[in-house]
């Protein structure tokens, strides 16, 4: 069960297991070099680095030093997280993310079929302007490495443009709604739950692929929701909700 292009994209954390050596290359300095290097590549201006986003970085690297695991921290940054066995350098994170770059087509601004580039976005993302990232060996054994990035990339501003129903290409799942006149998060919310009536939970199925949005509402392992509201120029408003972890696992129910 797929959705359609204007649907309900999903995306799931990157979650990298290789069990290879990595020199250190942890300093802001090193972290600023990887991502500004992806930046230049396609124009965008340097992100600086910045001690209050970075002792964010590390308080939330701490709470994960106990099981390294790819959970978001749902604050007010942009984020992006990895993790490897035995060690991971800051550099070497960066780049898996970077190396998502293949998977984005920036024509119609969304990621490969069944990929992910939401890494390589906030990556290059040209709003972001503030970076700080931080390390923690976990007790597992593994390393956890997280970025944040202020302010946040992938976000709903993108569309304020055209009010185009695209997604962002980003980690989470996520619902987006048009409307004219003054459309609210309610009403946007309201939107996906009328389509219940298209879901069986018997054969965990939509009719048309018209409940997708309704089944990422209710999907029971989603914890975390974050949404936003944008007025576009053409008059019309842009809404788009979020969700972590992700929804709509093929061959998972909702609840």
């Amino acid at each position: 069960m797929m959705p359609s292009k204007i649907s309900l994209a999903f995306f799931s954390l990157v979650t990298l297991t290789l069990i290879l050596p990595s020199r250190a290359q942890d300093s802001p300095q090193d972290y600023l070099d990887a991502h500004n290097t992806a930046r230049a590549a396609v124009g965008v201006g340097p992100l600086t680095w910045d001690t209050t986003v970075q002792a964010y970085a590390q308080n939330y690297a701490n709470q994960r030093a106990g099981d390294c695991n790819l959970v978001h921290s749902g604050g007010p940054y942009g984020e992006n997280l990895a993790w490897r066995f035995p060690d991971l350098s800051g550099t070497d994170a960066v780049k898996m993310w970077v190396d998502e770059k293949a998977y984005y087509d920036y024509d119609s601004n969304s990621c490969a079929a069944d990929q992910q580039c939401g890494h390589y976005t906030q990556v290059v993302w040209a709003d972001s302007a503030r970076l700080g990232c931080a390390k923690v060996k976990c007790s597992t054994g593994g390393t956890f490495i997280g970025c944040n990035y202020d302010p946040p990339g992938n976000y709903a501003k993108s569309r304020v443009e055209n009010c185009e129903l695209e997604h962002s290409g980003g980690p989470y799942g996520e619902n987006i709604a048009e409307g004219y006149g003054n459309l609210n998060g309610v009403d946007a919310v309201k939107i996906w739950a009328s389509e219940k009536p298209f879901y069986s939970h018997d054969t965990n199925s939509c009719v048309d692929d018209q409940c997708l949005h309704y089944t990422q509402v209710v999907w029971r392992k989603s914890v975390h929701l974050g949404c936003g509201r944008a007025k576009c120029k053409n008059g019309w408003w842009f809404v788009t909700c979020n969700y972590d972890p992700v929804g709509n696992i093929e061959g998972q129910t909702p609840y």
